[in-house]
Formats: C-alpha cells, structure tokens, sequence
C-alpha cells in the first residue's frame, strides 16, 4: 500500500522527531531505501536502546556517508536499582527483535516503502472529482425561460447558462471560480419579465431562482435585488469583472450567520403554505404547481412604493411579508383562512388551461378541418370585448382556418394578472379626475374586493372571474391580460370558464430599446400607443363614444426635473391627443409639436436630459415602473370634456437598461446581414426599373436572432426620403413568423404603403432600414441607414 508521504516528507519528519542526522537533499531522494541496524547500550544481551536506520536515495547510494536517522527506544519506570541491568533471556530478545521489525515494516509502509505487487498498489484509487457546476430551478410558478450567469466573490463573471425553457432549470459552469456565488437570472415566465437572484455558498449545490431567493439575497444582503442588483452584477463594456457593488452585495449577504438567518425568516412566512417544507434556496422542486412552485402561485413578491419587496397572496392582496430599509424582513404568517382562500384561487388557472386545452383540442396538427360555430362559440362568453371585437367576430375568426387559426393552434393561460384589470366604475372615475386626489391609481385599485386581487369571488370565497395572461401558438412573453367569467360546466369544460376577452380598445404600452448600428447608440422608450383607426372601429362596434383626448395616469410618467443630473421631476398625467392631420394615425403626445412632435412615446428621463430638452418635457422614470405596473387610461371626447370610459393596463415588461441590452446585445438585437437593394444607388436603379406603380417584391431584409432570450420577429420598416427630406416611401411590413427574412409586400403591411414615387418627385437621396423583434417583452430593434454609393 503507497503512502500519501513521499520520501522527503518522511526524512524531514523522523529527522525532526528523532533531533539526528542531517536532512537529505531532494536530488539525493529519488527512490528512499533505508538499511538498519541495532546499538547496543554496553556489553552482553540487553536491550537495543536504540536503532540506526540509514537514508539512501538509492540502493547504489547506500554507503556508510548516507545520513543516518536514530529511533530512541523508550521503557516503562523500573523499580530495579539503577546499578542493576536489566537481563534478558532469549524468549525476549526475540520477541524484541520481532517488535522492532513490526514497527519498521510500519514505518516503511507510512513512508512509501513495501512491496508494489498488489493490484490496489499498481491503480491507487483516483481522487474524487471536484464539482464545478451550480444546478437549480428557475421559476415564479411559471418556468423562467432565460440566462443564468454566476457572479463569484472576486467579480469574476461565468459565461451565460440557458434554462429549459419548460422546466426552468439550470446547470451554470463556475469552474475556475471563487465561492460564493451571486447568481442572477433574467428572462420571461408566464408572459412577464423577471429579474431575479440567488446564492449559492459552493460548486455542486442546488439552488434555485425564484421571487423568494431574490427576497433572501435582499434581505441578508441589504442591497435591493432583482434588476437593481443584476444591473450592477452586468459587466461594464470593456470591463471583466463584476463592479464592487456587486461584490459587496454577495460579501454582506454571506457574512456570518446573515444567509441562513435570511432563509429561516423567509421559511417562516411561506411555512403554512409550504406543508411540504421544501428548503425555499436549496430544496429540490419541479414547475408544475405543486410543492414550493405552488407556493410561489399563491404569492406575489414585488416592490413597494419605496422600493423595498413586498410579499402579498395573489387571493387576497394582504401582506405577509415586508422588508425594511434596513434589511429586516417583517412577517406575518398567512392564516387558516388566508391559507384556503389561496387555495381556491390556485384552481383558477389549472381550470381556465383544462378548458382551453379542449379548445386548442380543435386545432389539431395532423388531420385539421376547420371547427364549426357550434364547437367554438361554448368557450367565449355572450359578453366578450376585445380590441372591437365581439363574440360573433372571434368566433369567426376561430372558425376561420386561416392563420393562426388553423392547424396546430395552442391556446394558453400562462399567468394571472398583478390586479384587477376591469373597467373603472363611475365612482372611481370620479376619483381619477379629483384633484385632491393623491396616488389615484393604487388607490382605486386597492379599494377594490379583496385589495384588488385578479380573481373575483363569491359570498363563500368561490372563483367568479379573473384576469390572466394568455399565449397563442407563437411562445414567449404573453398579450394583453384577458378576462375569463366563470359559468355552468359545458363539455370539455367542467370548470365553466368562458373568454371575456381585454374589455377595451386596441392599444398597448409596449417598452422598447433601439439601436443605431450606423451612430452605435441606444435609446429607450415606453410607448403609449392608440390609433385612430382603432376608436373609429370601437365607434363603429358601439362599445363607446367618439375620443379625441386619452389621459395616461400611472408609476414613472414624470415631468424632466431641467437637471441633467438628476432629471426626474414631479409626477404627472400624460396627453395625448387625435392630431388634426389625418395622415397621422397615432396618437400624439401633447399637441404633436415641441420635443416628441409627433412621437406616441415617452424617452427616459436620462436620454430627455441628454437631448437637452426643456424643463417639465415628460419623460418615463423607469426605476418606478416594474412588469406588472399598472396605468389608468381615460378616453375623453375632448380635452376638458367629460370620460366617456376608463380601464386599467397593466405592463408586462420594462424597458431593458443600456447596461444589460449593452452586455447582452448578441442575444437582443437581430443583426442585418443583408438589404435589397443594397444601398441608395440600387435603391433608385430598382425604382427606375420598375414597371408597375406599386412596389411589391422590391425590398427585403436578411437578419439572424440570439437564441437565449426567445426572440421573435416582429416587423420590418422601410423609410426612403428626398434631398429636402421629404418622404418619398415608409413601409412597415408585419415579419410575425419570418425569423430570417422579411419582403415588402402590400399584403403583408402592417402600415404605410409601397406605391412608386412618381417621375416627377426628386430621387431617393437617403433611406433607413430596421428590424423589430419581440424580446423578453420588450420590442427591441436594429437599424441602420443605407450606404448612398
């Protein structure tokens, strides 16, 4: 059996222990060998009072200069007089000799030598593989589809691991890393985007990603997490590690007891929800509403006015859990009877899928023909409302078979809704338009039943309706929230739900982040889009009265401060208004003149301040707006006229910050890889060349997509303009589909039009070219101006 002490190890020990004989010099050990004889302490058969032993680096080397190591032999006490030797027969000297060779044999073996014959000595076992990987879930109750990077104690940061879009999980590369770990993720689950964070104190744990990890890192950290935290974890461009913020958040939250103080609070509050006692950082769970993931259906974390994490039940909107500035969580443990009324309303989604799961039933992907009227129409309640549709338009477009209602259509709900979302009554408008009013929209909504909880509920605590995000076909971040009324049990149905539809008109909130390749700079803005067509089409549905005028009340819609450095200002309604150009089909923000001119969105503060716009020019402050914000719209005939109707929107995303859409841009943005025609030379040639008057088949665009984030294209813009700047053409093709490539065709407009200038107009002197995705529900788009050679 080899030792783990080589032959210098043991020279410099038993040269120390025994205090004689030199040390042997490295280059004379090579291969140790030791020779070994007794020293008689004086004349006749006694005792060896000690034993030389000789060390050699080799047996050709055993000669009588080798240094010599001396092993004392020690004796009990003995009460025989000093004068007196000890005598020994010969039974005895042997079994000393015996003795002494055993303990030679053993020092031997301790120290390398022995026989190497054994097979265990030949193949000595192989030491155990360290681990090098963090493994988890990532999940809100939904499966987060998204990256996860790992952050460890010196900044270093680990490449981007992707989760299984359907589970959530995760296995990230921390090899060559220092623990602890920060790990971050972002992505999208259940229609929303996340940003979240978590721990791990070693390679080779389990450690999950939720809203309740993000609360533990907050809470034993006392950094703010989520975005905050992962926006300062996001490498710097040209930098290669992580700031000292970063660092310092993961330092606080694993210095002494901190971490797992933080995880026994936060256990503590979801405990009589998690009858399971899964380990809410390291417990083994699978998204699929049960165990720890049914728990985080039952909850809401999200911030507080002030920043700071709030942890409320979807069912009631009462708080269970608040952490405080100074780091401490607060908890109040949910009831019995909180505990059952988040029970009932973790039905409402398994029941509403159950149902639209025999809906998309219809659709099948091999053997489709197109579903009847009789079919459809059960699923869709007689009071359906969406984008001026009614039920009798939807059920014909389900019945359609045309795209997407066709083969292979998956209809989902994907998440509830943060409240709820249904039309603002008389007494609250009445409260939306008072001045002495503060906080109009939280208090509207937390005045509502049950705090303003997304499900509705009877007498006897029972599901009536409810407000949920929902996903067709296409994957990834959801719609707008859609409302489902609980009825009598039909076939493929026995929860009873029907579709209800968004209850308003055509419009949305979309945040968006844009980049120039030609200038390389970034600009983010959050859109407050409504069209004209879509009132006239509202009007013409007899949902509501003609508008002119929306005001736009919610989180972050601030006034520019006029200080660069700080631009945030008070907050602030936003006007917009129905332009007296009829060409222009938005709404614009103001009176269309001034800052935005005729701009359906507002720019963030910082970008406002870095264009040098004037003092109180509005601006969207996005550190006050998180996915799941949720803004009151109020559609008035006129600007001082009365609300012909109000409804809430909630957002599903913000505006993705500089620093992440910077550090991630591969994965965001779709590269161009090739324009026809190629620049504004070919651009006047093909127009020239063409023969009909409308340009169908001459422009396309060619474009490749990162993977990590889902991205999907969205549209294709093409803008051609004349020497004075005057538009000659804008297009805007719908590219829903076509993840590659996008042609102008004036069938697949989603606006603007593609008729040939005529001859007598000047020629093209410039053009732009963009393409849009969805991502992470964010409309993120490149584009770039066309080489005029």
């Amino acid at each position: 059996m080899e030792s783990a002490l080589n032959g210098i190890e043991c020279a410099t020990i038993l040269g120390r222990v025994v205090g004689q004989g030199r040390r042997s010099e490295p280059s004379q050990i090579a291969e140790p060998s030791w020779r070994a004889r007794r020293h008689i302490a004086s004349e006749g058969e006694r005792a060896p009072s000690f034993i030389w032993m000789r060390w050699a680096a080799a047996p050709e080397k055993q000669n009588e200069t080798s240094p010599q190591v001396r092993f004392l032999r020690h004796t009990r006490p003995t009460t025989r007089s000093a004068q007196k030797p000890l005598q020994m027969n010969s039974t005895s000297t042997a079994r000393l000799h015996i003795l002494s060779a055993a303990v030679l044999a053993l020092t031997l073996t301790a120290c390398g030598g022995g026989s190497n014959s054994s097979s265990a000595d030949a193949n000595p076992p192989a030491p155990p593989v360290q681990p090098t990987t963090v493994t988890g879930t990532a999940a809100t109750g939904a499966a987060i589809q998204g990256t996860v990077v790992a952050i460890d104690v010196n900044g270093k940061v680990s490449s981007a691991a992707t989760t299984n879009s359907s589970t959530g999980a995760y296995t990230v590369d921390v090899a060559g890393m220092t623990a602890p770990f920060l790990l971050t993720i972002t992505g999208s689950s259940g229609g929303r985007l996340v940003s979240l964070t978590s721990v791990a104190m070693a390679a080779g744990q389990t450690v999950n990603l939720t809203p309740l990890t993000d609360l533990i890192v907050a809470t034993a950290s006392g950094a703010t997490g989520g975005s905050s935290l992962i926006d300062a974890c996001t490498l710097a461009s040209g930098s290669t590690t992580a700031a000292t913020a970063c660092t310092d958040a993961l330092k606080a939250a694993t210095t002494g007891t901190k971490l797992k103080d933080a995880v026994t609070q936060v256990a503590t509050m979801i405990a009589p929800l998690n009858t399971a006692g899964t380990d809410p950082l390291n417990g083994t769970f699978t998204a699929n509403g049960t165990g720890m993931d049914g728990v985080l259906d039952r909850i809401l974390v999200a911030p507080d006015s002030s920043g700071q994490a709030t942890v409320t039940l979807v069912a009631t909107h009462e708080t269970i859990g608040q952490l405080g500035s100074s780091g401490t969580l607060a908890v109040t443990a949910p009831s019995t009877a909180q505990v059952n009324a988040a029970d009932k309303v973790a039905t409402v989604l398994p029941e509403i899928n159950a149902c639209l799961a025999s809906l998309s039933a219809l659709y099948p992907s091999t053997g489709f023909t197109k579903p009847t009227a009789d079919q459809v129409s059960p699923f869709i309640d007689p009071n359906f409302n969406s984008f001026s549709a009614a039920k009798a338009d939807v059920v014909a477009l389900l019945t359609s078979g045309e795209a997407p209602f066709n083969a292979g259509l998956i209809i989902k709900a994907t998440n509830l809704a943060r409240r709820n979302l249904s039309l603002l009554s008389s007494s609250e408008i009445a409260i939306l338009t008072d001045s002495t009013t503060t906080n109009k929209v939280s208090t509207i909504l937390n005045t509502r039943a049950n705090g303003g909880s997304p499900v509705m509920v009877d007498g006897s605590g029972n599901p009536t309706s409810a407000w949920v995000l929902m996903e067709v076909s296409s994957g990834g971040m959801s719609g707008e929230p859609q409302s489902f009324v609980r009825g009598a049990a039909y076939t493929g149905c026995p929860g009873g739900w029907r579709w209800a539809g968004a209850q308003h008109l055509d419009m949305h909130m979309m945040a968006r982040v844009a980049r120039n390749e030609t200038t390389s700079t970034l600009t983010r803005e959050r859109a407050f889009h409504i069209e004209r067509g879509a009132v006239a089409s509202e009007v013409a549905a007899g949902f509501m009265v003609d508008v002119s005028t929306v005001d736009v009340r919610g989180p972050g819609i601030v006034a520019y401060s006029g200080t660069a450095s700080a631009p945030v200002g008070a907050s602030v309604k936003l006007t917009l208004n129905r332009s007296a150009d009829p060409f222009q089909n938005t709404f614009v923000i103001g009176n269309g003149t001034g800052f935005y001119g005729t701009s359906d969105a507002l720019q963030s503060c910082s970008d406002v301040a870095a264009a040098n716009a004037p003092a109180g020019t509005p601006c969207i402050d996005e550190s006050q707006v998180k996915p799941g914000s949720t803004y009151a719209w109020a559609l008035k005939a006129a600007s001082n006229g009365p609300v012909v109707k109000a409804f809430f929107y909630e957002v599903n995303a913000v505006p993705l910050s500089k620093s992440f859409a910077q550090a991630n841009a591969s994965n965001l943005f779709a590269t161009i890889t090739a324009v026809t025609p190629a620049s504004v030379a070919a651009v006047n040639t093909a127009i020239g060349n063409a023969s009909g008057s409308v340009l169908d088949g001459i422009f396309s665009i060619s474009y490749t997509q990162g993977s990590a984030y889902g991205s999907k294209a969205d549209n294709c813009d093409i803008s051609l303009v004349n020497a004075a700047n005057n538009t000659l053409l804008r297009a805007e093709a719908n590219a829903v589909g076509q993840e590659t490539q996008c042609s102008f065709t004036t069938a697949k407009l989603n606006s603007g039009a593609l008729g040939k200038p005529a001859n007598a107009d000047p020629k093209v002197a410039s053009g732009w070219v963009s393409v849009a995705t969805q991502v992470l529900g964010n409309q993120i788009t490149t584009g770039r101006t066309l080489p005029k050679p």
